[in-house]
């Protein structure tokens, strides 16, 4: 396998089209950063179905989707950016599916966003061969403030020109026995908990022997634990060759509180409904958020018989690094990820 560093081949980009396929878009935030994104010298056109609202989303399930294949159709776009994440994207799947038979494939595109985005992500990847990148998002906050290092190389990918990734110096951290020579294969996944949400769906991941990468947001380390058990239960990960774990922002241990002490008669009543917080205490000791997270992990590994490695810059922060999905990759024994091969420089 060729790695990238010898690789530059430079191409002139179409346009660049955002559409809003999940929640509803703040848009003072997405009008920074559509600037931003011009600044650096594209194209862009913004679909008027960003400014749309229905229910918890950015307009109804079929104007998402219209909005979508609008621009997947269009011939002189050639990126899709998602504007934001929340929820809603999965709805779209049938959707397409329904548009996809009577219709040929829209040819191949780069579909850039990340958390919710991923179930979109990995349907147009598998379903359609485009090809896609995990990166901030143009309504998000902090989007106009990004890392100079980070936004280089998302502008330099999105033109098919060598880039230095913001990673490639990371060293990870090994949770599990680290492989005993380099491996090599496509990385896949994405946000965890929308990832898990496919499994049982006409739309599971199959991932195969490759490698997977997960982050998440403002999830309990229970609810992460239970989110691989059901993956490894299932079977969905008896072959993947390793595992690649980036930011796993707020995702904290919480244990119920309890009463400290027996009830005093005549008390029982009022402390049973309504208790003092000096009455309640932690039911067991709670796990720093590290903590929680190797010792889910490492398990993992452990039962898979795979390399676990942490600490890959990305995901919602507060790293935000960029990262191409679906590509090849190689992980080394000394906790180096490079980026090997991607098909949207072969486009």
């Amino acid at each position: 396998m060729k790695s990238l560093s010898t690789i530059n081949r430079p191409s002139r980009v179409g346009q660049i089209g955002i559409v809003a396929p999940s929640s509803k878009v703040p848009q003072v935030e997405l009008n920074l950063g559509v600037k931003k994104i011009r600044d650096s010298g594209f194209q862009v056109r913004v679909h008027p179905q960003c400014k749309k609202s229905h229910l918890f989303f950015a307009g109804k399930d079929e104007e998402r989707t219209s909005a979508f294949l609008d621009y997947a159709k269009d011939p002189e776009i050639s990126v899709i950016w998602c504007a934001r994440g929340g929820s809603g994207a999965i709805r779209l799947l049938p959707e397409l599916d329904r548009w996809r038979p009577s219709q040929r494939t829209p040819q191949r595109k780069l579909l850039i966003g990340y958390s919710d985005s991923t179930v979109l992500m990995e349907y147009v990847r598998q379903r359609w061969g485009w090809s896609i990148l995990h990166a901030p998002m143009p309504s998000m906050r902090k989007f106009s403030i990004l890392d100079s290092a980070d936004w280089l190389a998302v502008v330099s990918w999105i033109q098919k020109k060598q880039a230095h990734a913001p990673w490639k110096e990371q060293k990870l951290e090994f949770w599990s026995l680290p492989p005993k020579k380099p491996l090599s294969g496509l990385l896949l996944g994405g946000n965890l908990t929308v990832w898990n949400g496919l499994l049982g769906t006409p739309y599971q991941p199959r991932p195969g022997k490759s490698l997977l990468f997960f982050e998440d947001i403002d999830e309990s380390l229970y609810r992460i634990d239970r989110m691989v058990q059901q993956q490894i239960l299932s079977g969905a990960w008896d072959r993947i060759q390793g595992i690649v774990l980036g930011n796993f922002m707020n995702c904290r241990d919480h244990a119920p509180l309890v009463l400290k002490s027996h009830l005093q008669s005549g008390s029982s009543l009022r402390v049973l409904t309504q208790p003092e917080p000096e009455e309640l205490k932690p039911l067991r000791r709670t796990f720093p958020e590290k903590q929680g997270l190797r010792k889910i992990w490492s398990e993992v590994g452990q039962r898979l018989k795979v390399p676990v490695a942490f600490g890959l810059p990305v995901g919602h922060g507060p790293e935000m690094s960029p990262l191409p999905l679906g590509a090849g990759y190689r992980l080394h024994p000394q906790g180096q990820l490079e980026l090997m091969q991607w098909d949207w420089f072969q486009s």
